[in-house]
């Protein structure tokens, strides 16, 4: 069994998935199962660049397999297909069009292991929009000591950190982190690519109530993570060593003026696999 099993959706974003297998391919933990849920059409898998990316990762210890899916489907019931064919401890969830730097798969791991928590994440950048590193904090709250339970919903003050991840906010707090430091902070929710405990998360129904949204719904990850935290905590990195491709490719949920995101199901989940408050701080 690998050590990690990396969750991979893609439909019709050839060059972007190049750039994401490239990346797995230079990772520095080489025992990784990639399973890879397509939608394209013709099929990735038959391009000789993904084909070459493929035999690198199986040569350097890993294995890739492919999973061919109808069109039409959203990104929840892909995100539940992906989780029923793994059988590695920890999963990694990957966008299609991420790149990471070859710590980050390694480092997620140990932090997740480390701390216990539900999930962590590495948010990416696009490097479009940085700022300039001596401007604001963006209001990022770090973890001191251990990650701990949350209960954090819709409207709250903690709600909004999810406004961290827009644009570069992220890069430029991390270009003032000290060469080769590591710093835990607090999320609402994130996304495109996440560690998750998979004990934990199919503990929590993982993403069985994907037949419930429709198929443009967004965010999926939103309320599978919102329960983790209430139960176990979960935490992103900076720097997150993760860049992604942007406007460069289309989106592969279409752009719409209000997307759906599920957080009407949250009270009935939240019911169902997190009724009780999360351990006190002072009990750590």
């Amino acid at each position: 069994m690998a050590t990690v099993d990396i969750l991979l959706p893609t439909h019709n974003r050839l060059p972007s998935l190049i750039l994401t297998l490239a990346g797995i391919a230079e990772q520095s933990l080489t025992d990784l199962r990639v399973i890879i849920a397509d939608q394209s059409d013709p099929p990735a898998e038959r391009e000789p660049e993904v084909q070459m990316l493929a035999r690198l990762i199986a040569a350097r210890g890993g294995a890739v397999e492919w999973h061919h899916r109808d069109a039409g489907r959203g990104v929840a019931a892909q995100c539940d297909f992906l989780l029923g064919q793994a059988t590695a401890d920890t999963v990694l969830y990957l966008d299609d069009d991420v790149f990471m730097e070859p710590w980050v798969v390694a480092r997620l791991r140990k932090t997740l292991r480390h701390d216990g928590c539900g999930f962590i994440g590495a948010f990416p950048c696009g490097l479009s929009e940085c700022a300039d590193s001596s401007g604001p904090d963006c209001g990022v709250a770090y973890w001191e000591g251990s990650v701990r339970p949350e209960v954090i919903s819709p409207g709250t003050e903690e709600w909004a950190r999810a406004q961290l991840h827009q644009a570069d906010h992220l890069y430029t707090v991390s270009r003032r982190l000290p060469a080769g430091e590591s710093r835990r902070y607090k999320v609402a929710w994130v996304s495109s690519c996440v560690m998750y405990d998979r004990a934990k998360l199919l503990e929590v129904g993982g993403f069985s109530f994907w037949p419930r949204l429709g198929p443009d719904a967004a965010a999926p990850e939103m309320l599978v993570q919102n329960l983790l935290m209430r139960r176990w905590g979960g935490c992103a990195i900076l720097p997150s060593g993760t860049y992604y491709a942007q406007a460069a490719v289309p989106a592969r949920v279409p752009a719409q003026p209000r997307r759906e995101d599920g957080r009407e199901l949250l009270p009935e989940l939240i019911a169902e696999y997190a009724p009780s408050p999360p351990i006190p701080s002072w009990a750590w």
